[in-house]
């Protein structure tokens, strides 16, 4: 029977595997919800969000049947809970009360303004009345300190600005140090500049500016915008303020380690405005790239303002009384300083004379003057000491030295031997020089009368060079208002050909010439000229001939150039060239305007193979390059000769 039962079972385990498998999963399932409906722990995590969500909606909602059963309750379960965990229960209460407190806030300002006033206000007004107190003792305490330097400096200051000594220390006690400075674009938040004082660096500034201008931003929503409330400038946390004020598209930020006064703001308000006016157009444009120069530039400026600002420099400013001080102390200083000078002066040259003569004098100083005073043993010692002086100062000596009577007496005796014993000596030395002074005298004479014949050789020499040299410069300005003349005469022919020939094909501008390379005269390799084409040269050589017969006197020769391609030897190419050009030549001669003014003369034939070819854009155009140029030359001496003569007129 076992043995069926055990079959029976194996049986319905293989066919009902699936099943069991899902029965012992929802066995498994069945426990885990036994074990949460069982634990407190458990239920509260799941209820306690709903259940504030809940209170919260129906807070807000301000549902009055909800209140009320609020209202029995909450005082008892805040009362039992702040006994149990109070900790637990203050950030419960936040959870709910917060949000509930800002929406109430939000919506009706006014009235939470009007219920909170009562007990802020007087809040607010017992702080600073104690504030103030405390301010009151300690300046109080300052002006009981006695008779400190700073007390007489207050003093002095008070007596003489008339300011009392209160409000100097107020003023002292409210000064506020700038410790940076941003300025900082509006639209962006980007950093355009920065400056601070030494050791007050910011790490990151660039955080710290759009952290300043995320908040600035925040508050001014925040109170949004009205009649009443303006826009955000101060914002102080402990020690530290941030002044913020806003132009066009940037604002600046100063962090100061107090709030600035008023007038300090207003120093804040117009270096902002210079640096606006001065920049707007690179603020606007700004986008980012701090290696622009008038970042470094503004930096700079910015970095000045800080320390130009510091309340050092604003006390030297507002403190006469410091002035009058410092300056006594120097006039004091300075007097005992030349008093001291004087005898060390003196003192040093007594000891300088003692250990090089080895005689002890007195020296004074009087009226700018050294006083020597003292018995020296002898005028030698009196000599040596006024040596020294003289290397050693440069201020005048008045000497009062004296030696003994007995080194006088001695010294006149010495003296008048030596005077019997040397005078037939200077006697003899006298006649000597007499003699030696004539013999001298007559040699200056005969210097003096050869001298005086080369100067009147130099004189008539330098009268020649002059003469000379005066005729030069007359000949220079005569010669150069003859090439004057030249150019005028030059100019003249010049513009009468340009205007004449303005729009003639044949005239080349540039040189003044007649130019025939688009006249084809001759054929490949041909010496003859064509027929039409010598007809059409005639007619233009007349009228360009015609201009020149009015400047015949200054003409030189008339050029007729024959030029040819490049086909061929360079040797044939030059005869071929000068045949072509005498052809010409022979033609025009035989002209009737040639003949009646006698021009023959003046007309030559030059011939130049293809050294001049006509080349266009590297190619060369042969039927250009076989072609005639006329142009003509001045005959400068004539030119010369003729201005000469109506100088001389």
């Amino acid at each position: 029977m076992s043995n069926k039962d055990e079959a029976l079972d194996e049986l319905k385990s293989i066919l009902y595997e699936d099943e069991n498998n899902v029965l012992d999963t929802l066995e498994d399932k069945i426990k885990v919800l036994d074990f949460k409906l069982n634990n407190k722990d458990e239920i509260l995590s799941k209820i306690e969000p709903l259940f504030d969500e809940i209170i919260l909606k129906k807070l807000q909602e301000k549902d009055s049947r909800s209140i009320e059963i609020y209202a029995s309750h909450l005082a008892k379960i805040i009362n039992k809970s702040a006994k149990q965990d109070l900790t637990e229960l203050s950030q419960s209460l936040q959870k709910v009360v917060s949000p509930a407190i800002a929406k109430e806030i939000d919506e009706n300002k006014d009235k939470m303004i009007d219920a909170l006033y009562p007990i802020m206000g007087g809040m607010i007004s017992k702080y600073v009345t104690q504030a103030i107190k405390e301010m009151m003792e300690t300046i109080n305490k300052k002006i009981e300190q006695g008779l400190s330097f700073d007390h007489v400096k207050r003093k002095a200051k008070s007596k003489l600005t008339g300011v009392s000594e209160t409000e100097l220390l107020l003023d002292d006690s409210i000064d506020a140090r700038i410790l940076s400075l941003f300025v900082i674009k509006k639209e962006s938040s980007l950093l355009i500049s920065e400056a601070h004082l030494d050791n007050e660096e910011i790490g990151d500034a660039h955080m710290v500016a759009s952290m300043a201008s995320a908040i600035k931003d925040f508050i001014n929503d925040w109170i949004e915008n009205s009649d009443a409330v303006n826009e955000v400038q101060l914002l102080s946390y402990g020690n530290a303020t941030l002044y913020i004020e806003s132009a066009g598209s940037v604002f600046i930020i100063a962090f100061l380690d107090a709030e600035p006064d008023h007038e300090q703001r207003i120093k804040i308000n117009t270096f902002f405005a210079s640096i606006v006016k001065k920049y707007a157009t690179f603020f606007q444009a700004f986008d980012g790239d701090d290696s622009a120069s008038e970042v470094l530039t503004l930096s700079m400026e910015m970095e000045d303002y800080i320390y130009a600002s510091q309340p050092t420099a604003k006390d030297k400013k507002k403190n006469p009384a410091k002035y009058i001080v410092i300056f006594l102390a120097v006039l004091l200083l300075g007097y005992g300083l030349y008093l001291f000078d004087g005898w060390y002066t003196q003192y040093t040259l007594e000891k300088t004379v003692l250990s090089q003569t080895t005689e002890t004098i007195e020296i004074s100083k009087q009226d700018g003057h050294l006083i020597l005073e003292g018995q020296v043993a002898s005028t030698d010692v009196i000599y040596e000491i006024e040596k020294i002086m003289k290397r050693h100062s440069k201020e005048s000596i008045v000497n009062y030295l004296t030696v003994p009577t007995t080194y006088l007496d001695a010294r006149f005796k010495n003296v008048t031997n030596l005077g019997k014993d040397s005078l037939g000596s200077l006697q003899k030395r006298l006649a000597s020089l007499e003699q030696n002074f004539e013999q001298t005298l007559s040699s200056l004479q005969k210097k003096i009368v050869r001298l005086e014949g080369q100067l009147e050789g130099s004189k008539a020499y330098v009268d020649k060079v002059l003469k000379n040299t005066t005729n030069e410069i007359t000949e220079l300005k005569e010669e150069k208002l003859v090439l004057k003349k030249v150019l005028e005469v030059k100019n003249e022919i010049f513009s009468k050909l340009d205007k004449t020939f303005a729009s003639e094909e044949y005239y080349n501008k540039d040189n003044h010439s007649l130019d025939f390379r688009t006249l084809t005269l001759f054929a490949t390799g041909d010496t003859v000229y064509k027929s039409k084409a010598i007809v059409k040269l005639t007619t233009v050589f007349e009228k360009y001939l015609a201009i020149l017969v009015e400047y015949k006197e200054y003409v030189n020769s008339i050029i007729i150039e024959g030029h040819s391609d490049s086909s061929g030897t360079e040797e044939e190419n030059i005869v071929l060239s000068e045949k072509r050009a005498i052809g010409v030549k022979d033609y025009v001669e035989k002209l009737k305007v040639v003949k009646d003014y006698h021009m023959q003369t003046y007309i030559k034939a030059v011939g130049y193979g293809s050294s001049k070819d006509v080349v266009i854009n590297g190619i060369e155009d042969k039927e250009a390059s076989r072609r005639i140029e006329i142009t003509f030359s001045l005959e400068n001496e004539k030119i010369l000769n003729k201005l000469g003569e109506i100088i001389n007129d």
